[in-house]
């Protein structure tokens, strides 16, 4: 038998609201609800997802730590059209088949691309042109990059330990 979980999150009108998803789901959309907060925690009961969808809302933040438990097999994260002004792509690392990362028209000034040198698969990473990208300086030195970034190299302030 399939479980569900409940995925809970609050409107811009301060309403909460509910949706339901099958454990077995490999695609999660939230797109176009009108969300300011989501709580992801129920994802962690999802082991088959591959694409997170919540674009077209207006999220502030999000905490991708969930995607930590359940992203062995994420191929696709999109948070296009948001009020994002700050995001930890942390839990990302843990994402090995991980393609996409979509990001464009939020509020970020400035992302740290550090945990997605573990994506050997991504493919594809859509931020807005005046976003600025920094990493660890430490990864400078490390052989094989996903290709996507060996592309923004040029962007990509590199900052140790003691700089952060």
């Amino acid at each position: 038998m399939v479980s569900e979980i409940f995925i809970r999150y609050e409107t811009t009108t301060g309403l909460e609201k509910t949706a339901r998803f099958r454990t077995d789901e490999t695609s999660i959309n939230l797109d176009l609800r009108d969300i300011t907060i989501v709580d992801l925690l129920p994802l962690i009961w999802c082991e088959n997802l591959e694409t997170l969808c919540l674009r077209n809302n207006s999220l502030i933040e999000i905490d991708l730590s969930p995607l930590e438990k359940c992203g062995k097999k994420l191929r696709s994260i999109r948070l296009n059209n948001n009020r994002l002004q700050d995001i930890d792509f942390g839990p990302l690392s843990f994402c090995p088949d991980l393609e996409e990362v979509s990001l464009e028209h939020n509020r970020l000034k400035r992302v740290d691309l550090s945990p997605l040198f573990q994506c050997a698969n991504l493919k594809e990473l859509v931020l807005d042109k005046d976003v600025g990208l920094t990493a660890d300086l430490l990864l400078r030195s490390v052989g094989s990059w996903p290709e996507v970034l060996v592309e923004q190299y040029h962007r990509i302030l590199w900052k140790s330990d003691s700089l952060r």
